[in-house]
């Protein structure tokens, strides 16, 4: 067994290393539809012999020759394709890539490709290739694929996305599609499921995909029955490279300043663990006390108090130091192995495999970060305009923000068979320290001096197999599955929290400080832990069909079923100060914790953990399971050469069981099922296209296409969402409440489309879509507390919205200008929400009322409601806009965006509680990057992000109130960045790659 091992290991080494001959490697696909043409004829004369090979299942070749000179013959002639010749030179040991797209029309072959530079022609090409892609799509569908983003420069996957129309990125990480919210918005990776580092959302952050990893990123913007029915606004597919084409090495790094962060010596930090650089706590916030423990009250004298309240940290402080730069690094290797080349006796099998990994270490530093809860106001009984104060909290905050991702892809394939293999695996560690000033108006009126110290640790661990089979010589049954479990875990590890109350002299400085819990003053530590396995298979089967000598089609069904299990639990610890009357307090929040401020049987005074039954609450602890099965069956059907109908249905069953329980002991749920709902997902895709070729009067072929659809998808809730947890944020001192009586939405989306494709990378497109939505869950906040919310089901809504997209390129048409290429576009997605106000019912108090008569009842002077209001979570509007200017001699790239999106409603007010609304920001960045190197394997590049200088703002909103009311707010500053990579492909030169 042992030499069978040497013997493989050596046969691969061989191969790998094995320069006897060249290579001539290669994809061919169809120029109109952009898809691989299998088992195409390819073929060379040496030494005046013939010699020749047939493309895979896949479109790709691999022939090799000797060092030399050789005109390629390309044919497919029995399906009608024209054939092509091209001239290329092997050298000795190289691999010479010929990439080509036959085509059925003698017009674009005789026109050609129009070389200029390498550069130039190439930009042009990936920009092609992605339209034509989009132009066989059934629906309206955004696509970028990997040659056009590293032509663009683009770094992860977030920047590719937010280049694409109706697309707007939260927090620099999440994406939402035509400005709905995350739970419109479904990420998946690879074709199939997986929780993100937030495993609630229903959208992946895509900033931990490096473009490195990315084959193409595709938005579908209407539901196509093989895919989960869990989407409205938009379904984001990542798909990763598999086998690449040949050798390559990429290596980045790069520096970053941000100019509230960088050097700032007033930066907030604490003393956290040895390995939080790596994004994992190496035990030093680990819980010190069994989570069983019960501690005994004071008045016991018991000496095992003193033992249990000594073994908790002793840093609860903030401290004030400067930090260095934000720094990014990226590695990436890859290669394929040809087995059985030569020998035709023997099956060919060809194995590839990429690494890749990620690494991101940034700060960010809020110093005008503010938080505040206001109410209506009457006096008298007469409504005011301007809100009464309940509490306001400023100060600052910083993030220590940790992100590595690490990716091994492998890929063998032979005959008509293709199996991948992907390891995924992000970590991510995130400390949030803040000092904030608080003061509360209501109740116990008091001066605060919060202190908060949270550490973060998420993870995302997943296996994706996947395989690919053509079951007939005729490429007609395609058969395709997956598995692919995920497991996924967030640790919050001791988040300490200090509430320390304070008088203040005349000018409102604090003077004197108390711990008194009748007012606020506490420490709180809290444990938090949430594990959840994720387990996807799904399988498809397609078989195509010819209808005549154009026109083809096929049938698809298949079925998907996908597993989770969630584990959550908080362990909260409360602290006090007994018999403190005479006690000088401390500012410090260190000070509560030293040695000899520990209670002490013979003290009888000091801090101890005031938790007797231990610090579990029944409500923070669940165990949450839910089953997706689904199937469907669909048909691309063209009718005539121009019209063509892509239509069926899935049909899905989703079940949710819940073990958990309240925390008055009333409400006890052991694995009940508590979501038992069939779905029935018809869909409709219909095209019509009209395809005028090129001619002597125009250079390049025009299409336009007019697109109808309608469709029906669902939205569920969250684990977290439908559940009986309490769940309190100590920074920001609010409160999430679940609710187990959620019900699934159902909407109804009907989408409309003109796009024309026009010159060799040009465009403009017209979408208008209108969605219906039953039973939508939006967040409300309660009447009698607005530090604390809960998402609810709200009646009726609807969305009208249209989008516009062009994209132009502005030429350099003299000869001595033709390296010089202007790129401008941009887009505008205008949408109209409503939530029809009397079909939504709140709970106010322990009455249930109509939405409308509630906001009736507390309407201002002059106010009128009437029956719709804005919907959660959806922008009116979304600008985006882009600039890019390449000059192809010098290497040079300049590209400038502009994004922002309209005031969204994100918490919905209840009596006296006002709406809560997002206001827009407005983000400015840029780019440059410059190659350089005899091949240009070299490349430098400086970014700058948020130019504007935009605050991130919530603020309440109320009729004829003139004064400013925030709810969140905080300002990221800007950051300039500057990186250098690094990419080398081929054997033993950079490979020079060709497209017919």
């Amino acid at each position: 067994m042992r030499s069978k091992i040497l013997s493989l290991f050596f046969v691969v080494a061989a191969t790998t290393l094995s320069y006897a001959q060249g290579t001539i490697s290669g994809v061919v696909k169809d120029n109109e539809t952009q898809e691989p043409i299998p088992f195409a004829v390819i073929k060379v004369k040496v030494n005046g012999a013939n010699k020749g090979t047939k493309t895979d299942f896949d479109g790709e070749f691999l022939l090799s020759v000797p060092a030399g000179t050789y005109d390629v013959i390309i044919s497919m002639s029995t399906e009608g394709y024209i054939d092509q010749t091209k001239t290329v030179t092997v050298a000795d040991g190289g691999n010479e890539i010929l990439n080509v797209q036959l085509s059925k029309s003698a017009d674009v072959v005789n026109i050609g490709p129009v070389v200029v530079t390498a550069v130039k022609t190439k930009i042009a090409e990936t920009v092609e290739e992605g339209d034509k892609m989009r132009n066989k799509e059934p629906g309206p569908t955004d696509i970028m694929t990997a040659a056009e983003m590293k032509e663009r420069g683009v770094r992860t996957v977030v920047e590719a996305a937010q280049a694409t129309p109706g697309v707007t990125i939260e927090d620099g990480k999440n994406v939402y599609v035509r400005g709905l919210g995350d739970r419109y918005t479904k990420t998946i990776l690879n074709g199939m499921e997986i929780p993100g580092l937030d495993p609630d959302r229903n959208s992946v952050q895509l900033d931990i995909f490096p473009a490195a990893v990315v084959s193409n990123l595709t938005i579908y913007k209407t539901f196509l029955p093989n895919w989960s029915g869990d989407y409205t606004g938009g379904l984001v597919n990542i798909t990763t490279k598999d086998l690449p084409q040949e050798r390559y090495i990429y290596a980045r790094a790069g520096l970053g300043y941000n100019n509230q962060a960088t050097f700032n010596s007033n930066y907030r930090t604490y003393d956290g663990g040895s390995l939080d650089f790596l994004g994992f706590d190496d035990g030093t916030r680990a819980l010190p006390v069994s989570k069983l423990a019960t501690f005994p009250n004071p008045v016991l004298d018991d000496p095992a108090l003193e033992t249990q309240t000594r073994a908790f940290s002793q840093t609860m402080a903030s401290k004030q130091q400067s930090q260095f730069m934000n720094q990014s690094y990226a590695f990436g290797y890859g290669n394929r192995v040809v087995f059985n080349e030569e020998d035709t006796t023997k099956t060919r099998i060809t194995y590839g495999y990429n690494i890749v990994a990620n690494y991101r270490n940034s700060h960010q530093f809020f110093e005008d970060v503010e938080f505040g809860e206001y109410r209506l106001e009457s006096t008298n009984g007469v409504p005011q305009n301007e809100l009464e104060k309940s509490r306001v909290a400023k100060g600052q905050q910083s993030q220590h923000n940790v992100l590595w991702t690490a990716l091994i892809g492998q890929s063998v394939k032979w005959n008509r068979s293709k199996i991948d293999l992907a390891l995924f695996r992000t970590q991510n560690g995130l400390s949030n320290t803040a000092f904030l000033r608080e003061e509360d108006f209501e109740d116990n009126p008091a001066k605060l001096e919060r202190t908060s110290l949270e550490y973060t640790q998420r993870s995302v661990s997943n296996a994706n197999l996947a395989g690919r089979h053509t079951l007939d010589a005729d490429n007609k049954w395609v058969l395709e599955w997956k598995l692919s479990p995920t497991f996924s875990s967030i640790q919050d590890p001791d988040i300490r929290s200090t509430a320390l109350a304070y008088e203040t002299d005349a000018e409102g400085n604090p003077t004197t400080y108390s711990f008194d819990p009748a007012v606020g003053a506490q420490t709180r530590r809290i444990w938090r832990s949430l594990t959840e396995y994720n387990l996807g298979g799904r399988f498809d089967l397609e078989y195509k069909w010819k209808m005549d000598s154009t026109r083809k089609a096929d049938i698809k069904f298949g079925g998907l079923n996908t597993y989770r299990a969630r584990e959550f639990e908080i362990l909260q610890y409360l602290f006090e100060y007994r018999n403190g009357d005479n006690v000088e307090f401390s500012s410090d929040p260190d000070w509560y914790f030293q040695d000899e401020n520990i209670w002490t049987v013979e003290s009888d005074q000091g801090m101890w953990v005031n938790s007797p039954l231990g610090p579990i609450e029944p409500a923070n602890n669940f165990s949450a399971r839910q089953n997706v099965a689904g199937a469907y069956v669909m048909n691309r059907l063209p009718i005539t050469e121009k019209l063509e109908a892509t239509y069926g249905v899935r049909v899905e069953k989703a079940m949710n069981w819940y073990t958990g329980q309240n925390n008055l002991g009333d409400q006890v749920i052991n694995d009940s099922l508590i979501l038992d709902e069939w779905s029935f997902l018809p869909s409709l895709n219909a095209a019509y296209k009209i395809i005028k070729k090129a001619d002597s009067s125009n250079k390049y072929e025009r299409k336009t296409n007019y697109r109808v659809a309608y469709t029906t998808t669902v939205a569920r809730p969250s684990f977290k969402e439908k559940s009986l947890a309490q769940i309190f944020d100590p920074l920001q001192g609010r409160t999430y409440n679940g609710n187990l009586d959620l019900l699934q939405t159902t909407i109804h989306n009907f989408d409309a489309r003109w796009e024309h494709f026009f010159g060799r990378t040009e465009l403009i497109s017209f979408s208008g879509f209108y969605k219906k939505f039953y039973d939508q869950i939006e967040l409300i906040a309660f009447n009698t507390a607005p530090d604390n919310v809960q998402p609810l089901n709200t009646g009726e809504a609807e969305v009208f919205g249209a989008e516009v997209e062009v994209r132009k390129a502005i030429g350099f048409n003299k000869p001595e200008k033709v390296h010089l290429s202007l790129v401008v576009g941009g887009n505008f997605t205008y949408v109209v929400s409503r939530v029809d106000l009397r079909t939504s019912f709140i709970p106010i108090g322990a009455d249930i009322r109509q939405e409308k008569e509630v906001r009736q009842e507390n309407a201002r002077v002059g106010e009128v409601i009437g029956n719709y209001r804005q919907m959660y979570g959806q922008s009116p509007y979304i600008v985006n806009a882009f600039t890019t200017f390449r000059n192809d001699s010098l290497g040079l790239i300049f590209n400038v965006n502009y994004n922002v999106q309209g005031p969204k409603l994100a918490v919905i007010g209840t009596g006296r509680i006002p709406d809560v609304f997002e206001q827009p920001f407005h983000s400015l960045n840029f780019k440059a990057s410059k190659t350089f190197g005899s091949d240009k394997q070299w490349q430098g590049s400086i970014t700058g992000r948020n130019l504007l200088l935009s605050r991130r703002v919530r603020r309440y909103e109320s009729f004829g109130a003139e004064l400013e009311y925030i709810y969140s707010a905080w300002s990221p500053g800007f950051s300039i960045s500057a990186a250098v990579s690094y990419n080398l492909k081929g054997k033993k030169k950079k490979v020079t790659e060709k497209t017919l």
